[in-house]
């Protein structure tokens, strides 16, 4: 099976902000403020983006933290299930 390719869902609009950035998705009004490393991870999410890639970005940026794999995973599900990424989730 193919790597999913990730991509901010239609609705939603990434914006970088001085010290972070702002998920807004204009069919609810929701607005998330991110920070730090999910920062990092979002301005990473763009077309032809996997999580692969940005593990592997992740990895080289912070050389030696063990739980990078596992955090990644985890704000990924966090936007899958406020449905701000685009397409099922594998």
């Amino acid at each position: 099976m193919a790597e999913r390719v990730l991509e901010f869902a239609p609705n939603v609009v990434f914006r970088e902000e001085p010290g972070g950035a702002i998920l807004f998705d204009v069919d609810t009004g929701d607005v998330r403020v991110v920070e730090g490393v999910a920062w990092g991870i979002c301005a990473l999410i763009e077309p032809g983006t996997t999580r692969k890639s940005i593990l592997e970005e992740l990895l080289r940026r912070y050389p030696g933290e063990e739980s990078i794999e596992a955090d990644l995973d985890a704000f990924l599900s966090d936007l899958d299930e406020a449905g701000l990424l685009r397409g099922p989730a594998s």
